[in-house]
Order: structure tokens, then sequence, then C-alpha cells
């Protein structure tokens, strides 16, 4: 299997902590690509030019982090990232639900943020910047008391709070949110989070 990535994208991120704590990644190519490049090898595989893109070894390449971590969960070993059935199979989407819509904010605001000055929305950043801050309050409230539990919500929120720290480092997001803060200090000290800090 070949795991198109970039070192900077929270989502190629979920799937690369995904393939580690499922024990996958002997069996993994990692390949770091570019985004958003007409030049990019990754256009040769996958028509929608994101990460991550996963191809198999029969040559399918699959797209979008859910239905990469979904295959990474049927082929690997290790801890149930999303339970198969049930009332905890609810509760872990519950949680997806809301770090997805917090990581979907952040991205949003991080492009806003890259556009000059003069030509960045003031709507938009305050429609994300409410929208970031009402998911954080929501986590802080049932923020995991364990940072050493581990499943997809637990892996999509460490990503998007490692996109806080990496892009809008302004941003004190810890500030009145002593649990999550709390959790994230024991959470990104996993082996998997480290290995794949982002960096340009």
């Amino acid at each position: 299997m070949k795991l198109f990535y970039t070192t900077t994208s929270p989502y190629a991120r979920k799937a690369r902590i995904a393939a580690i704590e499922k024990g996958l990644t002997a069996k993994i190519e990692m390949v770091l690509v570019t985004v958003r490049d007409p030049d990019s090898e990754l256009l040769a595989h996958s028509p929608v030019g994101t990460v991550p893109a996963l191809m198999l070894d029969d040559g399918t390449v699959l797209s979008e982090s859910a239905i990469v971590c979904d295959c990474f969960e049927r082929l690997g070993e290790g801890e149930t990232l999303l339970p198969a059935s049930g009332a905890e199979r609810w509760a872990v989407l519950r949680r997806e639900g809301i770090a997805l819509g917090l990581l979907a904010g952040l991205v949003v605001w991080v492009r806003e943020m890259r556009r000059p000055e003069a030509a960045r929305s003031a709507s938009t950043l305050a429609l994300e910047t409410g929208r970031v801050a009402r998911c954080l309050d929501a986590l802080e409230m049932e923020a995991p008391t364990d940072g050493a539990d581990i499943d997809l919500a637990r892996i999509t929120l460490g990503c998007a709070l490692g996109v806080l720290d990496f892009r809008l480092g302004f941003h004190d997001w810890r500030a009145g949110r002593p649990r999550l803060a709390a959790w994230y200090e024991t959470f990104r000290a996993r082996p998997s989070m480290q290995a794949t800090e982002p960096h340009e």
C-alpha cells in the first residue's frame, strides 16, 4: 500500500496516526506529495488531489480521511478506533462529529488568515472563531480524563488541537479549558502523535 500525505495536513496526519496505532506502518509506503499543485504526482493517481490518499495493493485509490481510517481499522490490529456497532459506536461518532466541526472551522480560519490582511473577510473570521470556540467549550465539558485512551474521535481532536498550536499559535485556546488542555498534553506525547508532528 502507498499513503500519499503532506507534513502539514491534519487530515493526512489523522490517517498516519491511525496507521501507526493499527500496526500497519511496515505494510505502507509513505509518499510525500504536494497539493494545490498542477504538477503534483498525486494527480496521476487521484483526481481529487487531496491528502490522505491510499493506494491499495491492487491499485485502488481511496480518498478522504474517514475512508482511509476505516480501511486501516479493518486491515490492522491493536486498539479499536471505531466500534462496529451499538451505543459505543454512536458515542465515538458523536464526539468525532464535534472534533470534525472544530477542524473544519480551523481550516477555514487558517485559509482566511493566509490572505492579505486587507482582503480578509471579517464576517468569515467571526463565524469560524465562533464555531471553534463553541466546539472547544463543548469538548472541555466532556474532555477525556485518560490521555492513554485512543479512538477515532480522540485522534481527530488531537489533530485539530495540533492545528491550533501550529497555525494559530496566537490564539490561547487553553485559557478557561483546563481539562481539555491537560488531556491534550498527555495525548500529544503518544508516539504516533510525536511521529506526525506537523512541520513545513
